[in-house]
């Protein structure tokens, strides 16, 4: 179950009825070398995979995002190190989807992030993990720190009903992709769907399935 942090934005961008646009060839090569893109801000795949591990190994920083579940939902008994369950996969994916569209929201309103809202994230971590925010590889923590800092100032800035109209607004052109390694995104339901086929696991080779 997500932290409840994250409700009132999902919320929003489902009634937006988030949806992709078409892609020019060029674009598509661009899509693959990223595991995440909204628009022209990218999440790397070496990056995001590198998250999954780390979710998977600190147990304060999963429960904080994903409040009740365990390791063993993300990786099955006996599956190989780096193999994860499709659902968790297309969660992280989701999530870093919805940090991209609330950083860029943000900017496209002319509002800028300030160290006091980081510093409000940052204080909130060291209270939640056990070696605080600074314990975080710099590339997780950035990210996190600046998606959750957009969330609170986005709530701060907007009022809900008010806010689903700026969102709205902003993802009705906004290019949303997610790399068919870890799945499609689903704009009704604003999840990774799945891919037709097996695919490889997050950090591993090219002939492992990963497992749904």
């Amino acid at each position: 179950m997500p932290n409840r942090r994250f409700v009132s934005l999902t919320v929003a961008i489902t009634a937006a009825c988030l949806a992709t646009t078409a892609c020019s060839p060029g674009d598509a090569i661009r899509e693959q070398s990223a595991a995440v893109r909204v628009d022209d801000a990218t999440v790397s795949r070496n990056r995001f995979e590198d998250q999954l591990d780390l979710v998977y190994e600190n147990d304060d920083l999963r429960s904080y995002l994903f409040a009740g579940v365990t390791r063993e939902q993300l990786r099955p008994d006996g599956a190989p190190v780096g193999t994860y369950t499709q659902q968790f996969v297309g969660a992280m994916a989701g999530l870093h989807v919805q940090f991209l569209v609330a950083e860029q929201v943000l900017d496209a309103e002319g509002i800028e992030l300030t160290s006091d809202d980081r510093d409000a994230v940052v204080s909130e971590l060291d209270q939640v993990l056990a070696g605080g925010a600074d314990d975080l590889p710099d590339d997780a923590r950035d990210d996190l720190v600046d998606g959750l800092a957009a969330f609170g100032r986005l709530r701060a800035e907007f009022e809900q009903d008010e806010l689903g109209d700026v969102v709205t607004q902003f993802v009705g052109e906004a290019t949303v992709v997610v790399n068919t390694r870890y799945g499609t995104w689903d704009a009704e339901s604003l999840t990774v769907t799945p891919p037709d086929g097996p695919v490889s696991p997050p950090g591993g080779g090219d002939t492992a399935p990963l497992p749904g």
